[in-house]
């Protein structure tokens, strides 16, 4: 009898446990958002949702709330619990779907620390252009750390930028670089499709692989559009100008190009990267051009 209620108990504990460690991770990733309520101070800026935990400022060291960090823990742990009992009782049952926990969570928990691995790859992209058309790399940063030009932890945490000294502002190379950043993730993206698709890995590299190939495909299509909406890059931070379409305009080359472009590259990779898509589609095409079989006369 105990054995049967540990069995019945163990589906239920994974399933607080999920809600809890999903809550905890929105609250950390909240910790990236800027939080403008109240009088803003350009050298004091606030971090956190709804509570600020995380205040930085320019002359002094990160500041940590921890009570409003609980508190904002606990309150993403129940929204995360709403929706997650929505989706199990009303959407999922609909569409014959069923949740795994252990599938959500490896992608989320993966999210911050391979999102941080492409933003990466986006400043190194803006320095390799930069430089290769006889720029010079002044100053690099993601996140805390500083990459250049000595490697120091900074209490000021940013996605980026990376400084490009010596490229005029009408150059063909200043287009170039400001454009190279979010080209770099996009062909990192192309070039971990195929070893998802042609290499035996194990489930969490796989898993890995995709969510930071996820990241370098919605760069480009993000920067060219969020900004242009009054969106941040990555929606809540991030770059507020569109610097793909910036630097293709200063190259001369056409919006109607770029958009094009663009929406082809974010096709193909989302075809590369989602097998589920790749059938759907594939299916529909059957039906569309199947050929009835010819008929005896």
């Amino acid at each position: 009898m105990v054995g049967d209620k540990l069995r019945i108990a163990h589906p239920k504990l994974k399933w607080l446990l999920g809600t809890i460690t999903c809550g905890f991770l929105v609250s950390l990733g909240t910790g990236l958002v800027n939080n403008q309520s109240g009088i803003g101070i350009p050298e004091i800026k606030h971090y956190g949702h709804p509570l600020v935990w995380l205040i930085t400022k320019l002359n002094a060291p990160t500041e940590y709330v921890l009570t409003n960090f609980v508190l904002d823990a606990v309150f993403w742990v129940i929204v995360s619990l709403v929706i997650l009992i929505l989706l199990e009782k009303t959407a999922f049952p609909k569409l014959e779907m069923s949740i795994s926990y252990k599938s959500l969570l490896l992608p989320l928990a993966l999210s911050i620390p391979l999102g941080l691995v492409m933003d990466f790859v986006h400043e190194s992209g803006h320095a390799i252009w930069g430089t290769a058309t006889r720029g010079k790399l002044s100053y690099m940063q993601v996140a805390y750390l500083v990459i250049f030009p000595r490697p120091a932890i900074t209490p000021h945490f940013r996605l980026g930028p990376a400084n490009i000294d010596g490229l005029a502002y009408s150059s063909f190379g200043y287009g170039l670089m400001l454009l190279g950043g979010s080209i770099t993730t996009n062909v990192a993206s192309w070039l971990i499709a195929p070893i998802l698709l042609k290499t035996s890995l194990g489930i969490k590299t796989k898993v890995a692989l995709k969510v930071l190939g996820l990241f370098g495909i919605l760069d480009l299509p993000f920067y060219l559009i969020f900004p242009q909406i009054g969106l941040d890059h990555w929606i809540f931070f991030g770059g507020c100008e569109p610097e793909p379409l910036l630097g293709t305009r200063t190259m001369g080359v056409p919006d109607a190009v770029v958009y094009l472009i663009v929406a082809l590259s974010t096709l193909g990779l989302a075809l590369l990267y989602a097998e589920t898509l790749r059938k759907t589609i594939g299916t529909i095409a059957n039906r569309l051009f199947r050929k009835d079989a010819p008929c005896d006369i």
